[in-house]
């Protein structure tokens, strides 16, 4: 249920900033690339959902991307311009998979999947989330998490 609030609002904050350009005030944003690797328990790992939500007075809407099979992702706007504002972003990390271990069908609403949250809420849930980061202008490193997560037997 957390991880189907975090897609509505990210759906919400891309509807709400469909009409805005790339800029704040009239100015046009500079962004920086952000990319990096996840690992769970160290293990390279795909379908995880990241959302970057700005924090205090860092300028634009944030932004997601998605790992692939290897781990890595790529941060995109909600307009699609590669890359985040510099500033402070709060961090939600999702993976939702079914309970035979494969992700859910894209084209099945969350609220009607039997896919389950995988990832502890100290990571999936936006108001419990222990990831942070700082983003700084002209920032050129992997921004990689590595999460911990309960095994199953």
């Amino acid at each position: 249920m957390r991880s189907v609030l975090g897609v509505v609002l990210f759906g919400g904050l891309v509807v709400v900033s469909a009409g805005c350009g790339s800029s704040e005030g009239g100015q046009a944003l500079d962004m920086v690339p952000v990319s990096g690797n996840i690992t769970v328990n160290g293990n390279p790992t795909g379908n995880v959902e990241l959302t970057f939500w700005p924090q205090a007075d860092t300028k634009g809407q944030g932004g997601a991307g998605s790992t692939d099979s290897t781990g890595r992702y790529e941060v995109a706007s909600p307009q699609g311009k590669k890359g985040l504002p510099p500033g402070k972003y709060k961090v939600v990390a999702s993976r939702r998979l079914n309970p035979d271990g494969s992700p859910p069908d894209p084209k099945t609403p969350p609220i009607e999947s039997n896919a389950r949250e995988t990832l502890p809420s100290k990571y999936s849930d936006k108001l419990k989330t222990e990831l942070f980061l700082t983003i700084s202008a002209g920032d050129k490193r992997s921004f990689d998490f590595s999460l911990q997560a309960p095994k199953k037997n």
